[in-house]
């Protein structure tokens, strides 16, 4: 056997001996004996089973990416491309194979280990993520997602929510079909990102992009560098407009601050009381990040060694900490009931959302080293206000109605090469009777 052969064999020999039994309870003497090899053999190519394990996801990642850019042929359009990237992992949870359970066993153990992220197959996973990423900038820029949208939460969160999701198929009591779940999915992450205004609403709210625009660009490059002319580009208005709306630029300056504590004032209030469910799931948010970031050695065991391994989520253990969740429900219920959440919100996904973006946020800040408390803090507070749209009625709009706004966009000549390559995902409105539908002619 040639040195090529050799090491493939190791590395299907690791695959199925490690995504089975776990690395700790796999051993060099087993996975070179499937492979046909002397144990020394192994350590020729890596340096212990540890490498091996993240050498093996790599390959891994990498098929996966280009499976997924084989489903992306023929489709047009950020919101499109993105229904297709959950439905791929949808998809892929509902395969009850042998070979995709191993994938999932590998994928969650991997990322159990601190090392990991400075091994050559984490940059298999960055790549990876990366392709949502460039859907979400993509979207932005083609103005169907906020402007001041950050890529990078919004990427966590939907991660974070297909993990969730995956991760309650390795747990029997769980449900075990997740496809039914598309529409409840893409309108909780559409709902927090997607701009629904028509070219009315963009004719009213020129003040508050103007406000926007030149927050941004005050704090990136101070108040007496910055021009009119920068913020009036990046508020997609002409210089004119602004002194519509504001006197001068010491006028726009001195409105930030106004209308920030006029925002925030009726918040302060109402946390006093809590009679509000959208407050109460505000706080119950801040109230949770806190509790587990003010514990640094929990947190760091509590996602490094207890949430990913396979004895937990098969314990009675498991179904204590989902207990601790449980007040979400009456949240959300008392917000449907009260008229203030949309009834069609799914509160297990919603929980699924909550809860991985928690874990890929402190994931992601854990193994950040030059991560600030100001960073943490902005984000928290960008991540409450992407799961509060996710359910507020005031919000509320149909997947229907984003989807066709999306063909609409699109130019004739795409639109008729999307029909024509049949790739084009077809999202019903939630409470049709059919599930998730994607025609696709791969």
């Amino acid at each position: 056997m040639d040195s090529h052969k050799k090491k493939e064999a190791i590395i299907r020999s690791a695959r199925e001996i490690i995504g089975q039994k776990g690395l700790m309870d796999s051993t060099v003497s087993e996975i070179a004996k499937k492979a046909g090899v002397a144990d020394s053999i192994i350590y020729h190519y890596f340096k212990n089973k540890e490498d091996l394990l993240f050498s093996v996801v790599g390959r891994e990642l990498k098929a996966m990416n280009k499976n997924l850019q084989y489903h992306f042929k023929g489709i047009i359009g950020p919101i499109s491309k993105l229904g297709k990237m959950v439905w791929v992992h949808l998809s892929l949870n509902d395969t009850y194979t042998k070979d995709v359970r191993v994938i999932k066993n590998l994928l969650l153990e991997s990322r159990g280990y601190s090392n990991f992220y400075k091994h050559e197959g984490y940059y298999s996973l960055k790549e990876y993520t990366k392709t949502l990423l460039n859907i979400l900038v993509q979207g932005v820029e083609e103005h169907f997602f906020h402007e001041d949208l950050n890529v990078n939460i919004v990427r966590d969160m939907i991660f974070g929510l297909l993990d969730e999701i995956s991760i309650g198929c390795l747990e029997p009591k769980s449900p075990r079909k997740t496809m039914s779940d598309f529409d409840d999915i893409m309108t909780l992450i559409l709902n927090m990102i997607t701009t629904t205004s028509n070219h009315s609403d963009k004719q009213t709210n020129k003040g508050e992009r103007i406000l926007l625009a030149a927050k941004t660009i005050f704090a990136k490059k101070g108040f007496h560098k910055a021009t009119m002319t920068e913020i009036a580009k990046r508020a997609d208005v002409s210089d004119g407009t602004i002194y519509e709306y504001y006197k001068n630029k010491n006028d726009l300056l001195f409105s930030i601050p106004r209308e920030h504590i006029k925002t925030h004032d009726p918040l302060f209030k109402h946390v006093i009381d809590n009679r509000d469910p959208l407050i109460k799931l505000k706080s119950f948010i801040s109230f949770y990040f806190q509790f587990f970031l003010t514990d640094r050695a929990f947190i760091v065991l509590y996602l490094r060694d207890i949430k990913l391994n396979r004895n937990f989520l098969n314990s009675g253990l498991y179904d204590e900490y989902l207990h601790n969740i449980s007040y979400l429900n009456e949240i959300l219920d008392e917000g449907k009931e009260k008229g203030c959440f949309h009834a069609n919100v799914n509160n297990r996904i919603f929980i699924n959302l909550f809860i991985g973006t928690f874990s890929h946020l402190a994931t992601r800040w854990l193994n950040i080293k030059d991560v600030t408390a100001l960073d943490m803090m902005e984000e928290l507070g960008q991540v409450i206000n992407l799961l509060s749209s996710a359910v507020n009625k005031n919000l509320e709009f149909s997947m229907r109605h984003i989807v066709d706004r999306n063909r609409l966009n699109q130019p004739a000549a795409h639109r008729t090469e999307q029909q024509k390559s049949g790739n084009e995902i077809k999202i019903q409105t939630v409470g049709e009777k059919t599930g998730p539908d994607v025609a696709a002619t791969e």
